[in-house]
């Protein structure tokens, strides 16, 4: 069946009962990571990950939050945060590791009233899901709605310009446009397969993130790079 590969992994990890989930591209296979990639402890985190996040104030929304390592890390701080994932099984996740602030949404059908949020954090290259650079666009003015004037988010991404190998890479003939596609397979200890649905990232460098920019409220002040090819790129309106 098609469903909640990923949400439904996270549960069951958090449970002490994870299964085999994997990154599927065609024939290609990968370990989907899960304790590495969705509950890590904020404290084993470098010095710059932590600074970075502390540079958002409050109300934050955590957008994609997963199993709610970050909202964890700003409820700790004393920070309100609302993390919202369309996944019902990382949301469960997220409660049953005690993390309080979190909400079963769609961040393509954003439910919050105007000027909601102070800041918005767009973490796990997830802004690559709006596809296509008007989709992203239209994420950006989403966002602007639901934040107050003085707002800043966080996006990050991987440089198309310097990397070619990841994992469900695909080409792009323009400058500075690449694209990444797989889905999650899940194997339960006990029960049938979980396939999850496909998805298809827009992958995209710093500079046509400001390109994408031009006609939102949204600017990039601030890019930096880790890990040779990933980036985290700071917006304010």
């Amino acid at each position: 069946m098609v469903a909640d590969a990923l949400g439904t992994a996270m549960r069951d990890f958090q449970r002490g009962e994870l299964g085999d989930c994997r990154y599927v591209d065609g024939e290609d296979r990968m370990d989907g990571h899960i304790a590495e990639n969705y509950f890590g402890r904020y404290e084993e985190w470098d010095d710059t990950q932590r600074a970075r996040l502390a540079e958002l104030d409050g109300p934050v929304l955590d957008l994609g939050c997963g199993a709610g390592q970050h909202v964890r890390f700003f409820e700790d701080r004393g920070t309100e945060v609302l993390g919202v994932d369309v996944s019902p099984g990382a949301i469960e996740a997220a409660r049953e590791r005690g993390v309080e602030n979190v909400a079963v949404a769609d961040m393509f059908d954003l439910p919050f009233e105007r000027d909601r949020f102070r800041s918005v954090l767009l973490n796990g290259t997830q802004a690559g899901l709006a596809q296509s650079t008007a989709g992203v666009r239209s994420l950006l003015s989403d966002l602007a709605h639901v934040t107050d004037a003085g707002a800043t988010a966080q996006v990050d991404n991987y440089d198309p310009e310097l990397v070619d190998d990841l994992f469900g890479y695909r080409p792009d003939p323009r400058d500075g446009f690449a694209h990444r596609t797989f889905h999650f397979e899940y194997e339960p200890r006990d029960g049938d397969q979980i396939l999850g649905r496909a998805l298809h990232f827009l992958l995209f460098s710093p500079d046509r993130l400001r390109d994408i920019c031009v006609g939102t409220p949204w600017s990039v002040v601030d890019v930096e790079h880790h890990h040779e090819v990933y980036y985290e790129a700071r917006l304010a309106k």
